[in-house]
């Protein structure tokens, strides 16, 4: 890391602008799964392949490109990965059948990483006083780029159809590239070998680090748990009693993006509490959205506050735990990170799959139980962390 790099308030928000803005290319495509199906004929559970292979492809960029922020300049590696990120884009707008439409968000999942190099490098520039802060404020762009996203393109969708949606996000792509061109600092990576070396060094680590391996199963769960909400909810809100589109589907999401203003508060907690408390905490507001969403599921009041009430409680909680193992090594963030985030994306690809197979055979009632028990594994995950370790993290080894 290069600490001649200051984290100023406007590198700050030139990340957390970036991340969101990027972030945003694997969550456009939830609501417009309906027309997409539409489009090409298929049924709701097959368009749900769309969202889970874009978050599969995600999962696999975590692996492969993101410890590339251990070994390469990094303004260099996010404009090249920009590139890559429109030309996919407007190959997705371009798409005459749906098997296209599935491997190009494919790839566009895969190359669209570049808030997961961003964070570990805002982590490496902060300290231990106030990472969980500056985690936090990063994390408003992430959220901000996750849920307007389906804002955005579910508007898009109502009015010109969702192919104009890419060639937006196309646009995006290029108009970033060049901020970061221009804007973003040089920097330098911490190991000088090579790709091969540093991608075989991924498993061993996972393995040496329970702390990374319990955080890697409870975000991919709660993970999980989001996926499963959000993929659901445009077939939720498309029915008797509701009968509303996409767009409206869309808009909810603007309410869950005032969830994202919690993850300063949960940072805040976490460098005064630490992340074990915080992390339990969003896990329990997370489970209880679950239950109110259950008991409340025909009224749009609930359905709305469900959506605040898990936003808040799920990107919070990744801000715990990427503060808890950030902690492991100054050296190895950004591989830490790529860990931790494809089990995250796995989790979540997993969610979107199997919100489309329970939509279908169990409706609202089946997705939110199988949120719960996805929240449920979580919680295990975190009880199971013994005393010594949660002391060992504390203390920053």
């Amino acid at each position: 890391m290069n600490h001649s790099i200051s984290l100023s308030r406007g590198l700050i928000f030139l990340i957390a602008v970036t991340s969101g803005f990027t972030v945003a290319n694997v969550y456009i495509n939830q609501t417009l799964l309906v027309s997409m199906a539409g489009t090409f004929h298929v049924t709701p559970a097959q368009a749900g392949m769309i969202a889970t292979l874009a978050q599969i492809g995600y999962a696999a960029g975590n692996l492969l490109l993101v410890p590339l922020g251990d070994l390469f300049e990094r303004r260099r590696l996010i404009v090249s990965l920009l590139f890559l990120v429109g030309v996919c884009s407007a190959a997705s707008a371009l798409a005459v059948s749906f098997p296209w439409l599935v491997i190009t968000n494919l790839l566009l999942g895969f190359f669209t990483i570049i808030p997961q190099i961003l964070v570990p490098f805002a982590a490496g520039l902060a300290n231990d006083r106030n990472r969980g802060k500056v985690l936090g404020n990063v994390a408003i762009g992430l959220v901000c780029g996750i849920l307007g996203a389906r804002v955005v393109s579910g508007a898009i969708d109502a009015h010109y159809g969702w192919r104009l949606m890419y060639w937006i996000a196309c646009a995006a792509a290029v108009i970033i590239m060049l901020i970061i061109h221009f804007c973003f600092p040089k920097s330098k990576g911490t190991h000088a070998f090579h790709y091969g070396k540093l991608i075989s060094s991924l498993f061993p680590l996972l393995i040496k680090e329970k702390v990374l391996r319990k955080a890697c199963v409870n975000q991919g769960f709660m993970f999980g748990a989001f996926s499963l909400f959000w993929t659901t909810l445009v077939f939720m809100v498309s029915e008797p009693p509701f009968s509303f589109g996409s767009q409206t589907a869309g808009t909810i999401g603007l309410v869950g993006i005032g969830g994202a203003f919690a993850t300063p508060l949960i940072g805040r907690i976490i460098d005064q509490k630490g992340a074990a408390f915080s992390n339990k905490l969003c896990m329990s507001f997370t489970l209880l959205s679950f239950v109110l969403l259950m008991a409340g599921q025909t009224s749009l009041i609930v359905i709305v506050l469900g959506a605040l009430f898990i936003t808040m409680g799920i990107q919070a909680n990744q801000v715990a735990c990427q503060a808890e193992i950030f902690q492991l090594s100054a050296e190895m963030r950004s591989r830490l990170n790529g860990i931790f985030m494809v089990s995250t994306f796995l989790g979540g690809a997993l969610g979107s799959y199997a919100g489309g197979a329970v939509w279908m055979l169990f409706h609202w009632n089946g997705v939110c139980i199988l949120g719960m028990i996805m929240v449920g594994i979580a919680f295990s995950s975190r009880i199971t962390i013994n005393r010594t370790t949660k002391k060992t993290i504390l203390e920053g080894r």
